[in-house]
C-alpha cells in the first residue's frame, strides 16, 4: 500500500546493508507510457537491487532529448514514469530517485570526459552505427544530390555518385545525426561515475557502453590521479520480451503490453500476437514465439509442459494464449490498485528529496574531478 509518507526522513543518504556494499546506478528515458518489457526487464531488478545495496534511479530526461527535441510533454512522463516506479514497488526510503537534469553536474562532468574520447572510438560503438543503418532504411543516398533523385533523372553534366556501404551511413551522419546523439554514451559514462558507482546493470545491448566508461574512468586515473571508481557490469537474466508483431515491444511499433490494461484489452492483445505455427499439426519452437515469452514470465508453473507441447503440436496456438490474459491481469493487480493512489504532489515530493541527495554527493565529485585537475586555482 502507497502511504503519503513524511519525506524529510529520506534525507538521510541511505546506505547499503553491510553483507553488500555495492552501489547501483540506472535510468529510464521518459519517452512514454512504460509496458510490460519495461516493468519486467527493468523494474523488478531495480526492486529487488534496492534490497541489497544503496542505489540510484534517475529519470534520464537529457538522454530523452537524444533522438527527440519537443519537450511539450517531458514532464508529464517524466512524472508519470516515477509514479510507475513508485507503484510497482521502487521504494524511496531504500532508493535515491531523481532527475537528471536537476543535476547540473552530469552536463559538466560530461563536458570534461568528452574531453577523453576520439570521434573514432564513438562511431565504432554498435548502436550508434546500429541507428545510422535505421535512419538509413533502404534509401538511396547520392553524394551530394537530394535523395529523391534517381539515375535517369541525373543528367550528363552532373556528376554523382551512388553511396553504399560506410560511405552511405556517413553520409547519413554528417546530415541527419547531432553531436548529442554520437556523444550520449559519454554523458552515460558521466551518469555512473558521477556515484561512484560499482555496478552497472544493463542488458547486453548496452555493454559495449559500459566498457566505454570504465575506459573513461582509466584514463582519467592515469592522467590525472585515482579518483574514479572503475565500474562493473551487471548482467541480469535476460527476460525477452517480444511485442504482438514479433519485433521488439515498444510504443512506436503499436505492438505493447501495457500493465495498466484491464483483462478485455490484454485478452485482445494477447489474440493478436502471432506465433511461429502456421498450422496447428506443425511443430512448433517455443524460444521463437512471442507468446512463450509471456509463457515464461507469468505462467512458470506451466511453462515446460506449453513449451512441450508447443515442440510436439499438442497444443494449439489459440488454447496456448488464452492461459495468458487472466494471469498476466492478475500479476499486475496491486500495480494498478498502488498506482492509483499516488497523486502527482506525492510524486514531485519524492523526486525533489532525491534531487537534494543526488546534488550533494555530485556536487562532492565535480570538486574532487577539480581539484584532482588543478582545475581550482583561484582556491590556492
Amino acid at each position: 500500500m502507497i502511504k503519503q509518507m513524511c519525506l524529510s526522513k529520506i534525507m538521510a543518504i541511505p546506505d547499503a546493508p553491510e553483507k553488500d556494499k555495492r552501489i547501483i546506478l540506472s535510468g529510464m528515458r521518459p519517452t512514454g507510457e512504460l509496458h510490460l518489457g519495461n516493468f519486467e526487464g527493468v523494474l523488478r531488478n531495480w526492486i529487488e537491487l534496492q534490497n541489497t545495496s544503496r542505489c540510484f534511479y534517475f529519470v534520464a530526461d537529457w538522454h530523452a532529448l537524444t533522438s527527440e527535441l519537443d519537450t511539450r510533454q517531458i514532464g508529464k512522463y517524466s512524472l508519470d514514469m516515477v509514479a510507475d516506479w513508485l507503484a510497482f514497488g521502487v521504494d524511496p526510503y531504500k532508493s535515491t530517485l531523481f532527475i537528471q537534469s536537476s543535476v547540473p553536474e552530469h552536463a559538466e562532468l560530461s563536458l570534461i570526459l568528452e574531453r577523453l574520447v576520439n570521434i573514432g572510438t564513438l562511431e565504432r560503438l554498435p548502436t550508434y552505427k546500429g541507428y545510422l543503418e535505421h535512419l538509413a532504411g533502404d534509401r538511396k543516398i547520392w553524394e551530394g544530390k537530394d535523395e529523391n533523385r534517381n539515375e535517369a533523372s541525373i543528367g550528363k553534366k552532373v556528376k554523382a555518385k551512388l553511396l553504399e556501404g560506410d560511405e552511405r551511413l556517413a553520409a547519413i551522419a554528417r546530415a541527419e545525426v547531432s553531436l548529442g546523439f554520437l556523444a550520449y554514451p559519454v554523458l552515460q559514462a558521466a551518469d555512473i561515475l558521477l556515484y561512484d558507482t560499482t555496478h552497472v546493470p544493463v542488458g547486453e545491448d548496452q555493454l559495449p557502453h559500459v566498457e566505454l566508461t570504465r575506459e573513461i574512468a582509466r584514463k582519467f586515473n592515469r592522467t590525472y590521479g585515482e579518483l574514479f571508481v572503475v565500474p562493473e557490469v551487471l548482467l541480469g537474466e535476460a527476460k525477452r520480451i517480444r511485442g504482438a508483431d514479433g519485433r521488439k515491444m515498444s510504443k512506436s511499433y503499436d505492438n505493447e503490453l501495457l500493465p495498466s490494461y484491464g483483462l478485455a484489452e490484454i485478452d485482445q492483445r494477447i489474440r493478436q500476437t502471432i506465433t511461429n505455427r502456421p498450422q496447428l499439426t506443425s511443430k512448433g519452437d517455443p524460444y521463437e514465439c512471442p507468446v512463450y515469452d509471456l509463457q515464461r514470465i507469468f505462467n512458470q508453473e506451466q511453462e515446460i509442459e506449453i513449451g512441450r507441447a508447443c515442440r510436439e503440436a499438442s497444443i494449439g496456438c489459440f488454447d496456448c494464449k488464452m492461459k495468458l490474459p487472466g494471469k498476466i491481469t492478475a500479476a499486475y493487480e496491486s500495480y494498478r490498485e498502488n498506482r492509483a493512489k499516488i497523486s502527482e504532489d506525492y510524486v514531485k515530493d519524492v523526486l525533489r528529496e532525491g534531487n537534494k541527495i543526488a546534488n550533494v554527493v555530485a556536487k562532492e565529485k565535480m570538486s574532487q574531478v577539480k581539484e584532482m585537475m588543478l582545475m581550482g586555482y583561484l582556491k590556492r
